[in-house]
């Protein structure tokens, strides 16, 4: 059965007063800490929406040492709903998962590692991240039917409301993205770099 993600983004400004509200008011599942590889099809680009009918966003990722290929399909923005395919993978593997895409022609782009907090709230994931560089939040829903996607999306919003969390303008989010991708350190050349690199300079994620 197909999975489609149902999400919407926006910018956290004050992290510690936000989690304070959804730990009084939302159920607390986990903390999780995450290590992504973000790819683009041929090299980082300056202003992704340069890219915007790109529908392949293609990661390798872990997440508390639990590793994954993931594949979102679809239309993106600071709300969207697209499938999503995860393919897990052991972790001694994720070199060779690394080879793996570059030998089909990925190889570049931007890593981003991640701490997040996940609450539950109506039915509600939502995820509160940060990084080094900004703070958001996810609203996500997961359904199997496209014909959902409006209605859930409707939901997603309200609740949003309810917590006052405000959703990314599409030009909002595109700032974000082309923040963070351009910051020199986020990036990654597996044409020339080794991974070997990374591992030593994320290896707590290991």
């Amino acid at each position: 059965m197909a999975s489609i993600e149902v999400e919407i983004r926006g910018k956290i400004e004050d992290f510690d007063k936000v989690l304070g509200e959804f730990r009084k008011k939302a159920k607390f599942i986990r903390e999780k800490k995450r290590i992504s590889f973000i790819y683009f099809r041929n090299e980082v680009v300056k202003d992704v929406k340069e890219i915007k009918e790109e529908k392949v966003d293609l990661r390798a990722r872990i997440t508390d040492r639990k590793a994954e290929l993931i594949m979102k399909y679809g239309d993106w923005g600071g709300s969207d709903s697209r499938r999503e395919i995860s393919l897990p993978i052991e972790i001694e593997n994720f070199e060779e998962a690394i080879d793996f895409l570059r030998f089909l022609g990925w190889d570049r782009g931007v890593v981003i590692p991640t701490e997040t907090f996940v609450f539950d709230y109506e039915g509600v994931e939502f995820a509160l991240v940060k990084n080094s560089h900004f703070k958001y939040f996810e609203a996500e829903e997961i359904v199997d039917n496209q014909k959902k996607v409006e209605s859930v999306n409707k939901h997603l919003l309200t609740i949003c409301r309810e917590f006052n969390l405000k959703p990314f303008k599409e030009e909002e989010f595109i700032h974000q993205i082309n923040t963070l991708n351009n910051i020199k350190e986020n990036q990654f050349d597996f044409s020339k770099q080794s991974f070997s690199l990374f591992r030593k300079m994320f290896k707590e994620y290991f």
